[in-house]
């Protein structure tokens, strides 16, 4: 059985602020349409740092592009 990285306070957040969650969720994931080619080979490699590193910074440069045109 595959253990669950979140912890019960966190599960139960979601389900109380399940719109909330949905949104950021559906936000996010547009965002990562825009930068997915590129985490393609560390996807392949499995290299899961690699991975982690560069996607934290692709979304953030998203996010900041993102907030520049609102």
């Amino acid at each position: 059985m595959k253990q669950n990285k979140l912890d019960s306070k966190s599960i139960q957040w979601i389900k109380d602020n399940s719109k909330e969650f949905t949104d950021e969720f559906i936000r996010k994931s547009k965002l990562v349409k825009n930068f997915h080619k590129e985490l393609e080979p560390y996807r392949m490699k499995k290299d899961k740092e690699g991975y982690q590193k560069l996607f934290k910074e692709l979304l953030k440069k998203e996010e900041e592009k993102q907030w520049k045109k609102e």
